[in-house]
């Protein structure tokens, strides 16, 4: 942002924006306990763990970690920057950010993103006017495409007339500076530093609208045939094409409601399908996708479905852009077009259900990357076959799953001819027992008693005590009894819930024994509903604790001992103070004498308790 913002300011619109009221807007809560719960809105879930603390105006997601405050779930919700969220929420609450804000660097970058947005605005405008009111080459283009005047007026489209400065006169003339004009990304400077001249002629204009109905820049197709055939604005205060998506603001509602996002390429593929009644759809405003993009999908969307062009510039595009969104968690498939060069084409001459078909037949990421080694190798020769399974094994030691890594195997055996033992040999390597001797290494904490005195796999022993703090320790022991009620029963006889030394964990903990009084399960809905914000927190922290599943036993003994031995330890720490003050005390009495020899004897039986541990 470059800027911080006055806390006087930022305090007075969350207080005038009540966090149940502002995700009521986008989720649907109910009251549960002293909080409010429903489906989160940044993950894809049947059970609601979204929960909203009216006391604290925090939320925090159950399922998938997400937290925050008011501010931070309209940035998330709406892909928003920092001041358009707090700009938005003021409007809201009625306070207008331009006007009492005292920072001078606060007021310098609102007034230059404010000024931006109106010239984009008035940009904007100044196209769709030139577009509609009379005939020209960019109305005959859209109507030769398909479009209708009301899908025209849906998305903003303009037209850019063919002349140098006829943009950059009408916006000097709306009084604009031209500096902020050229910062708006509008106009370009000529060489000779003698003027500007505009950045857009001669195209049809698609306004780029973020998902509060700002307009923050332009794409640009060529009518005739030049080059570039698109052109985009470049970067400003208010575009950054690698964080934004064409057409987001219109598809937001539809994605949220299917948890499923189709990307295509071309503005002209989002605005043809979105005619054809086909709504949950964006395209990346270029070739690639971003990070940055994929982390936006992944919020909105459970589910990407890459619909680009089908000639080989797109296949490049879609193997770039599906890395990008494996990486950043997001499920993905690739829409393979059988008819037409572009979703577009493909809506028009086929029709909306037809698209739909091959969105429903797309292909997984692993499954589309065989098809284009299948296409680009001969199976019908040995040098095709070998080169075919190559390209595939460096692609499934990628895999995490074993299962998916064998089902792929044996598919590449089918295809190639060459057996499942060679083909898991190319993967795994010619040593087997090395590959073993990694997993466990990488993976085992707690090994059995032979493993451990042998040193069979050539590894040092972990001593948990050692390794695991006394909170770790209460959380994994809390994760293994509120899935397993033995484990819960061993538990109760050596520790009671006020053993718990953290206060939100003795809390969780306390409720786990009285639900066990009553259930032989757990049931985590239960225990929510009887939490505040920050316990929550804890409960997620607790079943995302990594727990061994090999030697549980050890592992809970372990646990056991590790916070009895913090009990004794603060205990002992306890007594040692309290000593200290009456050492230092010059004329003991005889009630602090023998408050010392109290002490002394519970500190030896520490001493004996702690050796035994």
């Amino acid at each position: 942002m470059g800027i911080v913002f006055d806390e006087g300011l930022i305090d007075e619109i969350k207080s005038q924006n009540d966090i149940v009221d502002v995700v009521s807007k986008y989720v649907h809560l109910k009251k549960a306990g002293q909080n409010y719960k429903g489906l989160c809105p940044f993950h894809h879930e049947k059970t609601p763990s979204f929960i909203v603390s009216d006391e604290k105006q925090f939320y925090h997601c159950f399922g998938c970690g997400e937290s925050g405050d008011v501010i931070s779930f309209m940035m998330k919700l709406e892909n928003l920057d920092f001041i358009d969220a707090l700009r938005l929420l003021g409007e809201w609450a009625g306070i207008n950010i331009d006007e009492i804000s005292t920072s001078k660097k606060e007021k310098e970058e609102i007034y230059r993103k404010n000024n931006i947005y109106q010239i984009n605005r008035d940009a904007a405008f100044y196209y769709y006017k030139n577009l509609v009111k009379e005939e020209n080459k960019g109305l005959s283009y859209l109507f030769k495409r398909g479009l209708n005047i009301k899908t025209i007026k849906k998305f903003g489209l303009g037209y850019a007339k063919d002349g140098w400065e006829a943009l950059n006169n009408y916006l000097l003339k709306k009084g604009y500076d031209q500096e902020s004009i050229f910062k708006a990304g509008l106009v370009l400077e000529r060489k000779k530093k003698n003027g500007y001249y505009d950045r857009f002629r001669n195209r049809v204009i698609f306004p780029i609208i973020n998902t509060t109905g700002k307009v923050i820049g332009f794409g640009g197709r060529v009518i005739e045939n030049k080059e570039p055939k698109y052109l985009n604005s470049p970067e400003t205060p208010v575009f950054n094409k690698g964080n934004n998506l064409f057409s987001l603001n219109l598809a937001k509602n539809e994605v949220r409601k299917m948890k499923q996002i189709i990307v295509v390429e071309g503005y002209m593929d989002v605005i043809g399908l979105y005619e054809s009644g086909i709504k949950n759809v964006v395209a990346s405003l270029g070739t690639a996708l971003t990070k940055n993009q994929a982390n936006l999908l992944k919020r909105y969307a459970d589910e990407v479905i890459i619909a680009y062009d089908a000639d080989i510039a797109g296949q490049a595009a879609t193997l770039r852009g599906l890395d990008i969104l494996r990486e950043a968690g997001c499920g993905v498939r690739v829409v393979r077009l059988s008819e037409g060069k572009d979703p577009d084409e493909l809506v028009r001459k086929k029709g909306k259900e037809a698209f739909l078909k091959e969105v429903k037949n797309a292909l997984s990421l692993i499954d589309y990357k065989i098809m284009l080694s299948k296409e680009e190798n001969d199976l019908t020769t040995s040098e095709g076959k070998v080169k075919f399974v190559k390209s595939i094994t460096q692609i499934l030691k990628q895999l995490k799953s074993p299962v998916e890594i064998d089902v792929y195997i044996k598919k590449i055996a089918r295809e190639s001819e060459i057996s499942i033992e060679a083909i898991k040999t190319e993967i795994y390597g010619n040593n087997k027992k090395n590959n073993e001797k990694k997993e466990i290494v990488d993976t085992r904490k707690y090994r059995s008693k032979h493993d451990r005195y042998t040193n069979k796999y050539n590894i040092q022993p972990l001593k948990p005590i050692q390794k695991i703090g006394y909170i770790e320790a209460e959380r994994a022991l809390l994760k293994l009894i509120i899935n397993n009620k033995t484990f819960f029963q061993r538990v109760k006889e050596q520790l009671c819930f006020e053993d718990f030394m953290d206060q939100s964990n003795s809390k969780i903990a306390e409720l786990v024994y009285g639900l066990y009084e009553i259930n032989d399960s757990i049931d985590l809905e239960a225990i929510l509903n009887q939490l505040n914000i920050e316990e929550v927190s804890i409960l997620h922290q607790i079943k995302n604790s990594i727990v061994p599943k090999e030697n549980v036993d050890k592992a809970l003994n372990d646990y056991i001992k590790t916070i009895q031995k913090h009990k004794i330890v603060q205990r002992k720490i306890y007594i040692e103070e309290e000593l200290k003050k009456l050492e230092k005390k010059e004329n003991k009495s005889k009630e602090q004498i023998v408050r010392i020899r109290e002490l002394c004897i519970d500190y030896e039986k520490l001493l004996r308790e702690l050796k035994k541990l």
